[in-house]
């Protein structure tokens, strides 16, 4: 059978239940770079990325008769989020990325994220940190996305490291109760 790439993800994936490689090469070449840029953002190891996505691939064609996938996009992407925070448990890396651990945990901890894409979790995440007190926030944004060290972040802020790690608990607090509450934004 010969497909083309304009069928749709449910097309695909029933003919992926089939055994059909071209299914699987469309679905590959649809998806791989998207989660390999997706991962990337929480994981600055190029080949951990790379081996992440491959390894998303080779579950799902191994796995292929005996899964059962409603939405495909989803699937990859919760995939891929399992396997990143796989990643951050096992590796020695983990003292060094334990904020990211922590952040990107409290991003997918919750099981409605399965029906949420990660663009939606992002977004609802970036509401609830600009909910916090600004000083949770600029730690917040300081720690996770411009990745500066406590040391950095208490010099930027004429505070010690040790209000900076509070900060940020406190700030892990309120943004995980703002997530678990369905998302509404909620004062620390």
């Amino acid at each position: 059978m010969n497909l083309e790439e304009h069928h749709t993800d449910e097309e695909l994936v029933s003919f992926l239940t089939q055994d059909n490689e071209q299914a699987f090469e469309i679905i590959y070449t649809r998806y791989a770079s998207e989660l390999y840029r997706y991962v990337r953002k929480s994981i600055s190891i190029k080949e951990d990325c790379e081996e992440i996505v491959q390894d998303v691939f080779e579950s799902l064609w191994n796995r292929r008769g005996n899964v059962s996938i409603t939405n495909l996009s989803s699937y990859l992407f919760s995939a891929v989020r399992y396997k990143a925070i796989s990643y951050f448990q096992r590796s020695l890396v983990r003292k060094k990325y334990e904020e990211h651990f922590k952040f990107f945990e409290l991003l997918y901890d919750n099981s409605e994220e399965l029906q949420m894409s990660p663009t939606e979790a992002s977004a609802i995440i970036q509401r609830c940190v600009r909910e916090l007190p600004q000083r949770y926030q600029e730690v917040v944004n300081l720690r996770v996305y411009e990745q500066l060290t406590n040391q950095e972040i208490a010099r930027k802020m004429n505070v010690t490291p040790q209000t900076v790690e509070i900060y940020f608990s406190n700030a892990l607090k309120g943004l995980r109760t703002a997530y678990r509450a369905g998302f509404r934004p909620i004062k620390s």
